[in-house]
């Protein structure tokens, strides 16, 4: 039953994370957009599956997940803003692999042994990462510009790539801190349906100060206007169902398989943003995203 439903979440993940991307590339302001529509969905949703499942919720649950949630939204921030600079091909890979960092947090933090092929699996997915933010084809094109005004504007180019790639390993942080906190100081204390309803109220609070925010930064906007926002509701809705399916993925199965099974939804957003955002990569950048997702799977055998 854990593999339907982990299935279903790699599906519902790389689709919205093409969604967003798309969102990220037409829309101004697209990260407070897509914080404020995440958020009020996610919440709305949230309170519907409280009643449903008659989930406790208080004010001291609340409290106990507050510190993660501020990590988790944070990183939503990282990559939606990544997502306007850098090919979301290139970003999903990078920002999936956050499970190094748990690997590494366990290490140091809890003196956790761990075997020397999970250590290789680690140093592989770091050289992968860096080879892969690199970008050499930018660097080439800085080079071989014609004229003084085709390198400025390369240079240019190149340094918001490079700060997309330091936004997206602000996720890959984030992520990977937020992920070791869930996994050992709340699992004996909140339920799965506490932490998803809780992160969810928090991150509808945040969406709503986002939504505030956009109503002086952009006047034309319109929350409500479904025309003006069907991309962004579709991708919320599609996220927000991947998050239900992803409890109960960990739910009916062992987290060390289900974990990275669903990071590995990578290969589906590279495979989407390849056919609908028709972006391209060399065959030296698939090497690497494939190293990536070895690493990945490798570091969850026990």
């Amino acid at each position: 039953m854990w593999l339907i439903f982990a299935t279903i979440t790699v599906l519902l993940w790389g689709t919205s994370e093409t969604i967003f991307k798309k969102v990220s590339t037409n829309e101004k302001n697209s990260v407070l957009k897509l914080i404020s529509y995440n958020g009020i969905i996610l919440g709305i949703c949230a309170l519907i599956f409280m009643f449903i499942t008659r989930t406790e919720m208080n004010f001291d649950i609340l409290k106990t997940y507050l510190p993660i949630s501020i990590i988790y939204i944070t990183s939503m921030f990282c990559t939606y803003k990544a997502m306007t600079l850098v090919k979301v091909s290139i970003l999903s890979p990078l920002q999936n692999s956050s499970c190094a960092i748990t690997t590494i947090l366990c290490i140091l933090l809890l003196k956790q042994e761990v075997e020397i092929y999970q250590i290789i699996a680690i140093i592989v997915i770091i050289i992968a990462m860096i080879l892969l933010s690199i970008n050499k084809d930018e660097v080439l094109r800085l080079e071989s510009g014609d004229s003084e005004k085709d390198k400025i504007n390369a240079r240019r180019a190149y340094l918001l790539y490079l700060k997309g790639i330091g936004f997206a390993l602000g996720y890959w942080l984030l992520d990977g801190i937020g992920s070791f906190m869930d996994d050992y100081t709340l699992e004996a204390n909140l339920s799965a349906e506490q932490v998803i309803i809780a992160f969810s109220f928090i991150y509808c609070f945040v969406g709503i100060i986002c939504s505030i925010i956009l109503k002086f930064k952009d006047t034309e906007y319109k929350f409500i206007d479904l025309k003006q926002n069907k991309l962004k509701l579709v991708g919320t809705l599609v996220e927000t169902a991947g998050q239900y399916t992803y409890i109960y993925a960990f739910a009916f199965g062992d987290a060390a398989l289900a974990s990275p099974y669903i990071a590995a939804y990578s290969i589906v957003t590279v495979i989407l943003s390849r056919i609908f955002l028709k972006e391209k990569l060399k065959r030296k950048q698939y090497i690497l995203i494939t190293l990536i997702l070895i690493g990945m799977i490798t570091l969850s055998v026990e």
